[in-house]
């Protein structure tokens, strides 16, 4: 039964004062996607909660070390990472260990920005990150109704499963 290999995900980030955004004009990036005119969230990297997640999810399977280990926060030489990086080196970590992507199951959690808006360029991003086909890839957007701090848009968080198999 060591053919196939589930992994979760989860990652969130607080966004950034208005203030703070104007000034160090830190951006938004979802799934490897800039979404204009939105500030930015609090992070050692680039702060993408869609990758973030997916990379501990796709980690996670084949119980290798998280996001956390391989990439520290304290590191000066990963301050501002792309994001998009840290997950291509997540999956050669994956591949080398003769595992592939059967599928990948997303949900975004955030009052704004509206995710159906950016679903097709995030999966075509991540899709394209990870060399596999799009249909693989499943993007959902919820919002917290007005609870908590991602409801009151302080902050955004992800859930990401994956399902991998013995290639």
């Amino acid at each position: 039964m060591d053919n196939i290999r589930i992994g979760s995900g989860y990652d969130i980030h607080k966004f950034l004062e208005i203030a703070l955004f104007e000034n160090a004009a830190k951006k938004l990036y979802l799934g490897g996607v800039l979404i204009e005119g939105h500030i930015g969230v609090a992070a050692h990297s680039d702060g993408d909660v869609v990758l973030h997640s997916l990379t501990d999810a796709l980690l996670g399977a084949l119980s290798l070390p998280d996001i956390g280990v391989l990439y520290p926060d304290n590191l000066k030489s990963t301050k501002g990472i792309n994001s998009v990086e840290i997950i291509k080196y997540a999956y050669g970590l994956v591949k080398d260990k003769g595992y592939g992507l059967v599928n990948a199951d997303i949900t975004i959690i955030t009052q704004t920005p509206k995710i159906s808006a950016y679903k097709e360029q995030m999966t075509v991003s991540i899709s394209s990150a990870l060399g596999v086909d799009k249909t693989r890839l499943n993007i959902k957007g919820k919002t917290k109704e007005g609870l908590d701090s991602v409801g009151k848009q302080k902050a955004i968080e992800c859930f990401s499963v994956c399902l991998l198999s013995h290639e």
